[in-house]
């Protein structure tokens, strides 16, 4: 009889259960075992800091697509603007056919930028000989028949232009000087502008109008020309001694002094005066563009990583990011 009352006293400590919250098997009920079930799917929330990060990303994005908008121009996405773009890296990195041209094309564009200052600098020599001007001529001529670096070269010559300057009697002669001083300085500042004048004298030549006979192909040159190098090789064959010429000065290897490659040369310094303008601001576009676009990855990501399907869902994620149009608008350019 212990033994059953004993046992009756336990079936009484069991708490009463409804029918439909009974377990069926073992000792969990139904609401039990949902309950553990949408436990162990609850959604996480997305941290703070990832939010705030996130946050941090739209803002810069939102600002950086601002500036570019304000900076994007039609010009930009036309067949002959991307084509002096490619043209542009193809001489900065070397690409098939355009090995080893880099250094040749700054010097020539150099020279046909500067080739009126050029001009002047042959007709002063030429036109005012005087003892004392000879003086500063002659001086240049030894410096640049000398190895010394462009910054010793300026040094020198404002040194011995003071000390020439006031021995001439005449106002005219002094003058005539101050601007012979003026136009050098003016080309020799200029990487290689100085070294385009020093090959130059290094090679006894001074008839620089070569640059304005190349400047003047190239002003003559029709918007469809510049894309079709069979004309530009037909305008080089057509003036080959000046270009060729002009190859020796500027140390080009016989293997590159050829109508092709001086057609090449003539293309992208036709296009770089067209764009010399536009330039500059696509550059500013480009560099914005590449900054939104590490914004966006940081932003892309972090939506990524915390989907909905393990996190709560966050409004701010859901949002399209702005500048993607405007990114793949000039994707190509990145490639």
């Amino acid at each position: 009889m212990a033994f059953l009352d004993q046992e009756n006293s336990t079936q009484q400590q069991k708490p009463h259960r409804a029918w439909w919250n009974r377990p069926l098997v073992g000792d969990r009920s139904m609401t039990e075992r949902v309950g553990s079930l949408f436990k162990r799917h609850k959604r996480e929330e997305v941290p703070e800091r990832v939010l705030k990060t996130h946050t941090d990303a739209l803002q810069a994005i939102n600002k950086l697509v601002k500036r570019a908008l304000s900076i994007d121009n039609g010009k930009y996405g036309n067949p002959e603007f991307l084509a002096f773009v490619k043209l542009k890296r193809a001489f900065a990195e070397g690409h098939e056919g355009y090995e080893n041209l880099d250094r040749y094309l700054q010097l020539l564009h150099a020279g046909i930028s500067a080739k009126n200052t050029f001009v002047a600098l042959e007709r002063m020599e030429f036109k005012f000989y005087g003892s004392k001007h000879a003086l500063l001529y002659d001086y240049v001529e030894t410096l640049f028949q000398s190895n010394v670096p462009q910054a010793e070269f300026l040094d020198s010559l404002n040194t011995k232009f003071v000390e020439v300057q006031p021995q001439l009697r005449t106002e005219v002669g002094k003058e005539v000087l101050q601007q012979y001083h003026q136009n050098l300085e003016t080309i020799t500042k200029h990487r290689f502008g100085f070294r385009l004048l020093r090959s130059f004298k290094r090679h006894k030549m001074t008839n620089y109008s070569m640059l304005n006979t190349v400047a003047n192909i190239i002003d003559g040159l029709d918007r469809l020309d510049l894309h079709d190098l069979g004309i530009l090789n037909t305008e080089v064959i057509a003036h080959y001694e000046t270009f060729q010429r002009l190859g020796e000065i500027i140390g080009m290897p016989e293997s590159l002094v050829n109508p092709k490659t001086f057609g090449r040369m003539l293309q992208y310094v036709a296009l770089e005066e067209k764009y010399k303008t536009a330039y500059p601001k696509f550059q500013e576009l480009v560099v914005l563009l590449e900054e939104w676009y590490r914004h966006f990855t940081v932003a892309q990501n972090l939506r990524n990583e915390y989907n909905p399907k393990k996190y709560k869902r966050v409004k701010e994620f859901g949002t399209v990011i702005p500048g993607i149009a405007l990114y793949n608008k000039y994707k190509v350019y990145f490639s």
